[in-house]
């Protein structure tokens, strides 16, 4: 009787033992991965935020902030924004997978006297502003402070994530399948300009027919907790004395859905918040388009800052230097 209790006490032990032998060189092979790998991806595109902050933190106010997805980084011409307004401008956007939650974490901290936000956002913004994804890992691979913009309860995933595809990296090195790879030559952290424009794809070739995306738009077309961050964005600002614009993102004509965007001005407006213009005017032809339809090339993305500007001074909500007969 007694032996057989012996060895019923014993059972968990063992198991206990057998587990931490199994871990423990899973542990530190990931640790060592975290410390010494290379990183998750050979894309560094998402390193581009690091120049992108030291910008945010080196500009005084007033200033211009831009927030928003990749239809902001590659669609807007920030310099031209600089003329129009007389104000320096940083153009924070990178990714929508980053989602709208993130970006007003980014930037509500630095806002100050006078200091102009424009959110260009892309439509998964209105549906579904928090997002969890793997892009956040690739964005903390590249840009440790990125963790301190998570909620606390994500993080010990993406640091594991992190971990996880450094080790893969780490393995592809060891096997060659990393041998040949080559920088990619648009999506790279040094193809931002000084103001955070990326500039590495304005005079490539456009999308051929047989590249056009298939969109998917959820529901609901706004979500309830779109409300709540655009709310926290423009009391954050007002606090500070700057204000928040939302603008209408670049899209491919034939990627064009009239009626999300007039459920994204019906949602907008319900909350006391409103888009400057019209979204027709955003709409452009294909062959402006580079890889996505949210991609502008040199074209299509002065005339969609030009129309931007335009609609800033029509507004009443923000105050330029152009005068008429001004040019840009």
């Amino acid at each position: 009787m007694a032996s057989s209790t012996s060895s019923s006490d014993r059972g968990p032990a063992r198991l206990l033992l057998r587990t931490l032998l199994f871990a423990v060189p899973i542990a530190l092979v990931l640790l060592l991965a975290m410390a010494f790998g290379p990183h998750a991806s050979r894309i560094d595109f998402m390193g581009g935020l690091i120049a992108k902050h030291a910008r945010l933190k080196s500009l005084g106010s007033p200033k211009v902030v831009v927030i928003g997805g990749s239809n902001a980084a590659f669609g807007i011409d920030s310099e031209i924004l600089e003329r129009a307004l007389c104000k320096p401008v940083v153009n924070m956007s990178i990714h929508a997978s980053l989602g709208f939650r993130f970006m007003v974490d980014e930037v509500k901290g630095s806002l100050g006297d006078g200091d102009l936000v424009i959110a260009a956002l892309e439509h998964s913004a209105y549906s579904k502003p928090e997002k969890d994804n793997d892009i956040h890992i690739l964005t903390v691979d590249r840009w440790p402070e990125a963790l301190d913009l998570l909620p606390w309860y994500r993080r010990p995933r993406i640091l594991l994530g992190v971990m996880v595809m450094r080790a893969q990296g780490a393995w592809k090195i060891f096997t060659g399948a990393w041998k040949d790879d080559s920088p990619d030559p648009v999506y790279r952290a040094d193809g931002f300009n000084e103001r955070g424009d990326l500039i590495t794809h304005l005079d490539r070739p456009p999308r051929g027919p047989g590249r056009q995306q298939h969109v998917d738009y959820h529901l609901p077309l706004v979500g309830d907790t779109f409300h709540k961050v655009a709310r926290e964005l423009v009391d954050s600002a007002a606090v500070h004395h700057a204000h928040v614009v939302f603008a209408w993102p670049a899209i491919a004509r034939t990627s064009y859905r009239p009626e999300f965007h007039q459920a994204m001005r019906a949602g907008t407006r319900e909350h006391g918040f409103d888009m400057i213009g019209v979204s027709e005017d955003y709409v452009m032809p294909d062959t402006s388009f580079y890889d996505t339809h949210h991609h502008l090339r040199a074209a299509g993305r002065r005339l969609r800052t030009e129309r931007m500007v335009r609609d800033l001074c029509a507004s009443g909500l923000v105050t330029g230097c152009l005068t008429k007969g001004d040019t840009l």
